[in-house]
């Protein structure tokens, strides 16, 4: 991989400025990265080239070098894919040119971030965990992961009980969620599981649907746990039905195999293993504001996953 994008881009030896871009003025501030990504870091080499593929009002994907990377103000929070700072972009559009000179990430003609500066974040190492504070954890979860907050996308399939007033994105989850199921029990039944799964790729609104959401929240989790096994299991047969899904979406998912989501979700999930019950509360308000439903309906498939390794043990 690392990140598959929907073009690569061939680096271009012994280039050091593209035509129309500048080096930056004496005297002039270039923006430092805040932090970047331990994947988008794999990309943001010198000379490495790209382009910008999608604009939003807060962020930015590109594809440099065939890596796909999301560049965005510090309010998008962290995550392996992002580099984050206090950016602004009037006049970019989808195709500028993107490239590393000299440790400048330069967008268009913009000499956007000073990475040289840049500190690189990673998920934290798993916490120590019982299956007493993983029961502690998931009853704090059970006391906020209630009404309103879960009314919408799949956040209601994490609940300790099933919904009795399911809506119609659950109801056409349901399939997915029972292969989902088989996979973490180990069972071998591959005629059945990839239709089920293929439910869940793409199913919902927005940018990453819920159902994409969930899934990559499942494959944090068990990476979290160590169940590799099963993360390799459920990834391998995912990844043949990403075809239902957008290249945006693709490419989190990716990321989740790989073990790595948004900061909030990774601390989501040690706040709730550790059962730090007074952090559960703000682990859940920090995923309630990525996207419209996308941190919810994470942390919903990595409910699933704690649920299952708490009546395993």
């Amino acid at each position: 991989m690392l990140i598959g994008g929907s073009e690569a881009h061939g680096r271009q030896p012994g280039r050091v400025n593209a035509p129309g871009e500048r080096r930056p003025e004496p005297g002039v501030t270039v923006p430092a990265a805040v932090e970047v990504g331990l994947l988008a870091d794999r990309a943001l080499r010198d000379r490495a080239v790209g382009q910008v593929v999608a604009m939003f009002e807060r962020s930015l994907y590109a594809v440099i070098d065939g890596i796909w990377i999301c560049v965005g103000r510090t309010g998008i929070g962290s995550g392996p894919l992002h580099v984050v700072g206090d950016f602004r972009w009037p006049g970019l559009a989808v195709g500028d040119p993107v490239r590393v000179a000299d440790s400048i990430l330069w967008i268009g003609a913009t000499p956007f971030a000073n990475l040289a500066t840049r500190s690189v974040w990673a998920p934290p190492a798993v916490p120590n965990w019982s299956i007493s504070s993983l029961r502690r954890g998931l009853d704090a979860v059970d006391e906020v992961w209630v009404g309103g907050l879960i009314a919408e996308g799949l956040a209601a399939v994490g609940s300790a009980h099933a919904p009795s007033d399911t809506s119609a994105l659950v109801r056409a989850a349901m399939p997915g969620l029972a292969a989902l199921e088989r996979v973490l029990a180990g069972a071998d039944d591959d005629a059945d599981r990839e239709p089920g799964l293929a439910s869940l790729i793409g199913l919902g609104p927005g940018l990453t649907p819920s159902g994409d959401d969930l899934i990559g929240g499942a494959l944090i989790a068990l990476a979290t746990f160590g169940r590799n096994e099963s993360r390799d299991a459920l990834w391998d047969r995912c990844r043949m039905l990403l075809d239902g899904t957008n290249d945006i979406s693709r490419m989190h998912l990716r990321a989740a195999a790989l073990g790595y989501g948004a900061a909030a979700l990774h601390a989501a999930i040690h706040t709730t293993m550790s059962g730090e019950t007074a952090g559960v509360r703000g682990a859940v308000t920090a995923l309630a504001a990525i996207g419209h439903t996308s941190g919810l309906d994470a942390f919903a498939g990595g409910l699933i996953v704690l649920r299952h390794a708490l009546c395993q043990r």
